[in-house]
């Protein structure tokens, strides 16, 4: 099968010779072994090691302590003389693994170079504890972006024009000649999402059959196991709920009652769920406390086509009544993919109801960002801006061509 690179790869391969572990988190079918294997085809056949840890002897052999690990190695007769790539999958299945990352970091990066992943962010994170701080290097791998998305339907003319350019700062709309292919190619990614392997499918059943599968076996079973959720009809009735409420304000103790779940047994699903790569809460933004709303959270589920599914609708998106909210869903995971460490998410509200959808802090920078469909007003933007005078402000629209001087920017650039 033809392998796509993923754009997180070469920030990966520059860490590759240095001594931390790397990890690589995300959910699962997002590619991190595909990935994990395009390096691997890189290396010399003697330089490196794939062990999964979904295979219950490999996981034995793993957590019978460091000694039996570094015999094991031996045993393998990997190089002697250069340095060989220990390929650890699914880490999160491990009971206890931070002394033995520490003590291989600390006293043989010469010899072995971990590159671990997992699907579970803070069951991997609560195992991190401090003695592997300035010893790990963790990324982050999500489903495919709509640069991506593009590349991997053998868009690569329109992928490349997307990756050269700072959407914040076009000065020109430099698809214009492409809108119509890009429009097209964006409305099924809203519909059906980026998970590589629904990507890879020509037809519309064969996209929702791979969907149901990262659902049933994902979702709904190694979530509940890992994180011990017991009250398994109000956890199916929990996520199918915040797929409705994309883009809403959650109300915990309205949702905790619908539910029939105690406050904090939802907070605890909720935060399963965020920490397996299935949604994210963003908090609203505030400096003005006299104001602006603190509290109540939004969601958004980390790919459209998983969303989809939870609700049985792949109606084609311009005919949907939540098509609004499936825009505005997309625009949050192209902020979230492209975000680095130091940039904020969040979105506003004020208690005379003006809302804007996504408010970005990079830095010192603020940037609010309002998404339609088509036209919208510029009421909250301009009511931001005299708030905050140093923040830029920009409509992003699904129709609505580009336009400098009222910040218009087309739906694809973010």
């Amino acid at each position: 099968m033809k392998y796509y690179p993923r754009i997180i790869e070469k920030t990966l391969l520059e860490y590759l010779n240095r001594p931390e572990a790397i990890f690589i988190l995300g959910a699962r079918q997002v590619g991190k072994t595909s990935l994990m294997k395009h390096i691997m085809a890189e290396i010399d056949n003697n330089r490196y090691l794939y062990i999964d840890l979904e295979n219950s002897i490999n996981l034995s052999i793993f957590t019978k302590g460091v000694n039996e690990f570094l015999n094991y190695l031996k045993y393998q007769k990997l190089s002697k003389s250069e340095l060989n790539y220990i390929f650890i999958d699914e880490i999160q299945y491990a009971p206890d693994f931070s002394s033995l990352i520490k003590y291989i970091v600390d006293h043989y990066s010469d010899r072995y170079k971990l590159i671990l992943s997992g699907s579970s962010s803070l069951q991997i994170r609560n195992k991190f504890k401090e003695s592997l701080v300035g010893r790990k290097i963790v990324f982050e791998l999500y489903p495919l972006n709509f640069t991506e998305f593009c590349l991997f339907r053998n868009e690569s003319k329109i992928a490349d024009i997307l990756q050269q350019h700072n959407p914040l700062k076009l000065n020109e709309d430099h698809l214009r000649f492409e809108k119509d292919k890009t429009l097209h190619l964006l409305k099924e990614y809203l519909v059906y999402g980026g998970f590589p392997k629904v990507v890879l499918q020509e037809n519309k059943t064969s996209k929702v059959r791979i969907l149901q599968d990262i659902v049933q076996s994902y979702v709904m079973k190694d979530i509940r196991y890992l994180f011990h959720l017991e009250k398994i009809s109000q956890f199916n009735h929990l996520i199918k709920l915040l797929a409705v409420f994309i883009g809403k304000e959650i109300n915990i103790s309205q949702l905790a009652t619908e539910t029939k779940l105690h406050k904090q047994t939802l907070k605890h699903y909720i935060s399963a769920l965020e920490s397996s790569y299935i949604i994210k809460m963003i908090q609203p933004f505030h400096k003005n406390l006299s104001s602006e709303l603190r509290k109540t959270p939004k969601c958004y589920f980390i790919d459209n086509g998983l969303r989809n599914f939870l609700i049985s609708n792949f109606n084609e998106a311009e005919f949907r009544p939540d098509r609004g909210e499936l825009l505005e869903n997309f625009i949050f995971t192209q902020l979230l993919i492209k975000s680095d460490p130091l940039t904020k998410i969040n979105y506003w509200r004020t208690k005379s109801k003006q809302e804007i959808d996504f408010i970005l802090q990079k830095e010192n920078q603020l940037f609010a960002l309002e998404v339609k469909w088509s036209d919208g007003s510029f009421q909250n933007l301009r009511k931001f801006v005299q708030i905050y005078p140093d923040s830029s402000t920009f409509m992003i629209s699904m129709l609505r061509n580009f336009e400098k001087e009222k910040n218009y920017l087309p739906v694809y650039w973010i």
